[in-house]
């Protein structure tokens, strides 16, 4: 019980320490900047669409979009473009029967909380070190529950961006659009939004590893930034080797290890699958904080 109250309460302390800096304040406002522009993509182009339908239909459009949103859900091209934006092997009729805008805001809340985390995660104990501040924290407890904490309380930060993100969706949905429900829209941007959340555990767990590693909050996100870059190269390269000699099994296992192959799975309907990429994403987020801790735990502070 002492070990697990020591990690909550570390957890406590990076997601304040966090929100207090403003650096970290900057970023949370660009994350809102970027949510706020991907919405207005989307307002944009469902506008666009809906202008070249009513001009050929001979009816006049209208002054915001989201009127003509049934027409477009029985159009094949739309559920294709859906099946690709999960990644395909999921059940795109399932996903259609959630707001558009859901499925959207769920899309950009993938790509661009991982981020947040990567540069928030990255600095986290590389400035502790620096300033000699993380003597305060090894006081009151240990080095794994240092570590484990500050891994949680990256989680901790991740919801509050991503409540953020989902706020600034809905409140641009429900004045720019019509048609989109209020309580339906909430309840997809939560559940999206919860799923990214999760999605974005391992890049923490990453960012802390370069933090143990890299004494410099700068040049551990540099190093991250590299690592996450190299991530989709690397899962390309070993789906080209997977087959069932050794050599492809072991490309097969090896692409278990790397998280961007998981955003299918974080798009699948049934609860098993997702169940399974949400605990594969917390396993990996350990394994990668754990590569930096066995530097870390040696470390002379």
């Amino acid at each position: 019980m002492r070990f697990a109250a020591d990690v909550w309460w570390v957890a406590v302390y990076e997601l304040g320490e966090a929100v207090r800096t403003r650096l970290f304040q900057l970023v949370l406002l660009a994350y809102a900047g970027g949510i706020a522009f991907s919405t207005w993509l989307f307002v944009k182009a469902l506008s666009n669409a809906e202008e070249v339908a009513a001009g050929t239909l001979g009816v006049p459009s209208t002054a915001r979009p989201g009127a003509m949103m049934g027409t477009f859900l029985e159009n094949p091209d739309l559920a294709r473009v859906v099946g690709q934006m999960a990644g395909g092997g999921t059940d795109v009729t399932e996903l259609l029967k959630e707001p558009l805008l859901g499925l959207w805001t769920g899309v950009a809340t993938m790509a661009l909380l991982p981020l947040v985390l990567v540069f928030s995660a990255s600095g986290s104990i590389a400035s502790e070190v620096k300033s000699r501040s993380v003597r305060y924290l090894l006081c009151r407890t240990g080095r794994l529950q240092i570590g484990l904490g500050k891994l949680a309380g990256q989680l901790l930060i991740a919801l509050v961006a991503a409540v953020i993100g989902g706020l600034v969706a809905w409140g641009m949905g429900m004045t720019m659009m019509v048609g989109n429900p209020p309580l339906g829209l909430a309840l997809s941007l939560v559940e999206r939004t919860a799923r990214a959340a999760v999605w974005a555990l391992p890049f923490a767990g990453l960012g802390l590893a370069a933090s143990q590693w890299i004494p410099s909050p700068n040049g551990a996100r540099v190093v991250v930034a590299g690592l996450v870059g190299a991530m989709p190269i690397a899962a390309y390269w070993l789906d080209l080797h997977v087959g069932l000699s050794l050599p492809g099994r072991l490309a097969d296992l090896a692409g278990l290890f790397i998280a961007t192959t998981a955003w299918s799975d974080f798009w699948a309907t049934d609860l098993p699958t997702f169940g399974a990429a949400a605990a594969r994403s917390v396993v990996l987020a350990v394994v990668y904080y754990s590569l930096g801790h066995a530097v870390f735990a040696r470390r002379d502070l």
